[in-house]
């Protein structure tokens, strides 16, 4: 793992937590998500991932909401590029980052086909063509506002910088890639967000099924680091040719090793078991940084979700250093 400052199994969580958004409870979360024990400990994400970066864009004039959707025009679509948002979470979580001591900290970023996949073109809305992802060559101007946050999260000490692209598995299937997108523009967008974040660590997260040929392309960017999906509710993922593919990129994988749409918390022999069936599938030297399939947003409105949550990431925590004591001996 020449690439990574990594050199035992780590553990890390992909960002939201079933908590309503305030100071205090952010503040919280953050304490908590150390005090479980995770080596790389995320921001917490309470607000939407979505609007928490898109509501910059309409406070700077350049998007507007109408009936609950954000819409953009074609005449001010460039000015998107130039906005570079002020995020409250960015700036407490480096007071919070050096208070706690905690030596590394995740920073999810929503990427910029995601956000696009929620901007409007439009009228009426109808589904995804209707929307600033049916057009390559916008993408790539939203990709320049993802960069100016990277650029901001990167000065972070510790940083950890993960782009969230839930919507590229919808993009790109078996055999079909929508809306025409070439590997290369996919591979382009990664570039110009993660540019800025050169000398950090970097990883994308993309939940849910993944095709061979989304795996294939993420592996060739020169930006990333690591690749993290899900493993536990998507078993199908472990089916892909990981070890050739991880091999050719110089990648390694972050597996999700446990639920976080169910409210029943797995065991650490049931997180290590199937921790210990990828680390089989992969190879040992291909694997790190393991978290839950996805953030626990999920889970809001089931009773005691909060709780849950944490006791699934101490689950984690304790599992992987079951993992630490068996295999890197």
């Amino acid at each position: 793992m020449g690439w990574a400052p990594f050199y035992r199994y780590v553990t890390s969580h992909v960002g939201s937590l079933p908590l309503e958004y305030s100071e205090r409870n952010f503040e919280k979360c953050f304490k908590d998500l150390v005090n479980v024990g995770l080596d790389v400990p995320p921001i917490p994400q309470l607000r939407d991932f979505i609007s928490m970066y898109l509501d910059p864009l309409v406070e700077a004039g350049v998007l507007r909401v109408e009936g609950g959707l954000y819409r953009a025009d074609l005449s001010t679509i460039d000015e998107i590029a130039s906005v570079t948002p002020s995020l409250g979470e960015l700036e407490k979580a480096d007071e919070l980052t050096r208070y706690l001591q905690a030596k590394w900290v995740r920073i999810p970023i929503t990427g910029a086909f995601t956000l696009a996949s929620r901007i409007y073109l439009e009228e009426p809305a109808r589904g995804l063509k209707s929307t600033l992802l049916a057009k390559p060559e916008l993408v790539a101007i939203l990709s320049e506002y993802v960069a100016r946050i990277a650029s901001k999260a990167s000065r972070l000490m510790g940083s950890v910088i993960v782009v969230d692209e839930p919507v590229l598995g919808s993009i790109v299937g078996p055999r079909v890639t929508l809306f025409g997108y070439k590997e290369e523009e996919i591979l382009e967008v990664y570039s110009t967000e993660l540019k800025p974040a050169q000398g950090r660590v970097t990883g994308t997260h993309i939940c849910g099924q993944v095709s061979e040929r989304l795996a294939s392309t993420l592996v060739e960017s020169e930006r990333l680091n690591f690749l993290n999906h899900e493993f536990h509710d998507t078993r199908v993922n472990l089916t892909l040719p990981w070890r050739k593919l991880l091999e050719r990129g110089d990648k390694i994988l972050s597996p999700g090793v446990f639920s976080t749409r169910e409210k029943r918390i797995e065991s650490v022999d049931e997180i290590v078991g199937l921790s210990e069936k990828i680390l089989e599938e992969v190879g040992e030297e291909h694997v790190n940084l393991f978290t839950g399939d996805c953030g626990f947003g999920g889970l809001r409105g089931v009773p005691g979700a909060y709780d849950i949550a944490l006791e699934k990431l101490r689950n984690l925590v304790k599992a992987v250093e079951v993992l630490n004591r068996t295999r890197l001996k």
